[in-house]
């Protein structure tokens, strides 16, 4: 069964494993596909969604979606826009760009608002004054309800708080950054954040401290906790990975891990993503991992995976901490 949780001026409560736009829903021509695999995230009691300006129709798809099916008032919606650090993207981190995404994703997603809006990505070398100005306006607008940063390191969501504090102004209230038991190897896109490893430790007790939000994405290493990659060596990583996950996650280290969670997964009579979610989600932080399985079966099994609880002492030993 799904679990829920109330956070702070978001009306509606949100379920603690988010539905990620699938790939289906950031092209047109499959938005069938992409409405069935909501519907059956919604069926599981998936409350919380999220999507970007840079995902193709993917945010159209998803507003037509809530539409239909008369759910906006019911459903909590995580956007996110302004993507400057990534390979490929014209963005330009500008109060100007904010304000024009934020107008463009309103009109795809058919609503007069989001819960949560996320940056993106970041320009490190940009002051953070004028962002957190036109954030702040944006909200008293009535145009966002909280915002914050996507991949923002520690370094910068802390000037964006003080510029706040110093001005009278609300401070980031959620981030998302990728999270998973594996150590991020490498970077293939830009700009990219994640909260893994141990030289990440300050921004995690950081985040227990503040008690924010954290919708963290790669929850599952983007497929490599999924159990299609196996450590039988049966069949070879580039048969069933992508090559994104396989420049961010494969290495010795991370397919140690693999093999403990294989192992765990096996004990327990559950599955690997199972274990992945579960490990998750005993972390200390305000944890809402991002999950985007497609298929009914994929979706009820990830919701199975609430009813796993690990100790610290499972977590560190899946770690590598024993």
């Amino acid at each position: 069964m799904m679990h829920y949780k109330q956070l702070d001026q978001i009306p509606n409560p949100l379920s603690v494993l988010i539905y990620g736009t699938p790939h289906s829903a950031t092209r047109a021509d499959s938005r069938k596909e992409a409405f069935a695999s909501y519907d059956a995230a919604w069926e599981a009691g998936f409350r919380a969604f999220d999507t970007a300006h840079s995902y193709g129709c993917g945010e159209e798809t998803l507003g037509l979606w809530l539409q239909s099916r008369g759910l906006r008032n019911q459903a909590v919606i995580i956007d996110k826009g302004c993507n400057p650090g990534q390979g490929g993207s014209t963005d330009v981190f500008s109060a100007r760009t904010i304000r024009e995404h934020v107008a463009e994703s309103l009109r795809r997603l058919r609503t007069d608002h989001v819960d949560f809006y996320l940056l993106h990505r970041d320009d490190p070398t940009r002051p953070v004054d004028e962002i957190v100005e036109v954030l702040n306006e944006l909200k008293r607008e009535g145009k966002l309800i909280r915002f914050g940063g996507s991949n923002w390191t520690l370094e910068r969501l802390q000037a964006a708080e003080r510029y706040a504090k110093e001005h009278g102004l609300c401070p980031f209230t959620a981030v998302s950054p990728a999270y998973s038991l594996l150590r991020y190897i490498r970077d293939p896109w830009g700009g990219s954040v994640s909260l893994s490893g141990k030289d990440q430790q300050p921004y995690r007790e950081w985040l227990n401290a503040n008690r924010l939000p954290v919708f963290c994405y790669s929850a599952l290493g983007r497929g490599y906790l999924s159990g299609k990659f196996r450590t039988d060596g049966k069949a070879p990583i580039e048969e069933v990975l992508a090559r994104g996950p396989i420049l961010e996650y494969d290495s010795d280290e991370n397919r140690a891990r693999l093999a403990r969670v294989e192992k765990m997964a096996r004990e327990r009579g559950c599955t690997v993503s199972q274990i992945g979610l579960a490990w998750l989600l005993a972390q200390p932080q305000e944890i809402f991992p991002l999950t985007t399985p497609s298929s009914k079966e994929h979706i009820e099994e990830s919701v199975k995976a609430l009813e796993i609880t690990l100790t610290e002492q499972e977590c560190r030993e899946l770690y590598g901490e024993e």
